[in-house]
């Protein structure tokens, strides 16, 4: 085997264990949101509804929709507050901004902290993603989605849209649910995570 095709073999290799470990991760997580919805101690479906619940309608693991972005760090901003869908406000503080392409279109998304999480243990580097798109009212919920990552060791970072999911105001009035700020509207439709519910 000469050294380019070794070469090409590996790279090969190394993409074919990535996507496994992508899909993998993707299964794990609706596994974990299922169960949480079909527990009645933890679901934020109504009671009546809980017994009924099968799985979260989602969109099937799609590679195209898990991007690499570019992460600008943005330092010693001021805390904002959210407008949420009930009475409760939320702060949160911009800590950057995710650059990324989608079919060659450039595209930002606004990346925050919440201010109250970010001092407990294990979410010292939660970043929260709110943000809507071309799809909402189209097969996803009108409200927007969310998206949580983490705040990478470098300046760039995989945005895995196939884990997106609805706020819980999706399901139930319920909840006070922050509402995706205007900086996070997306033009391309993102077709992958969480449908709009059942």
């Amino acid at each position: 085997m000469t050294a380019l095709k070794t070469f090409l073999f590996g790279i090969l290799a190394f993409l074919s264990v990535s996507l496994f470990a992508q899909e993998a991760r993707y299964i794990e997580f609706w596994t974990k949101i299922d169960a949480e919805f079909a527990d009645p101690e933890t679901s934020p479906l109504q009671k009546e509804s809980v017994a009924e619940f099968d799985s979260i309608a989602r969109y099937p693991y799609n590679p195209d929709f898990a991007i690499t972005a570019k992460f600008d760090v943005i330092e010693r901003q001021k805390p904002i507050t959210f407008q949420t869908t009930g009475s409760i406000k939320q702060r949160y503080q911009k800590a950057g901004e995710l650059h990324f392409q989608i079919d060659s279109t450039e595209l930002v998304l606004a990346a925050y902290r919440n201010l109250e999480l970010m001092r407990m243990p294990g979410y010292e580097n939660q970043l929260f993603v709110p943000f809507t798109d071309a799809s909402n009212g189209f097969g996803t919920y009108e409200g927007g989605r969310y998206l949580e990552i983490e705040i990478p060791e470098t300046d760039s970072l995989l945005i895995d849209f196939n884990l997106v999911y609805n706020p819980y105001c999706a399901y139930s009035d319920r909840y006070s649910c922050p509402i995706p700020p205007r900086e996070n509207d997306l033009s391309k439709k993102i077709l992958a995570g969480a449908k709009s519910p059942k």
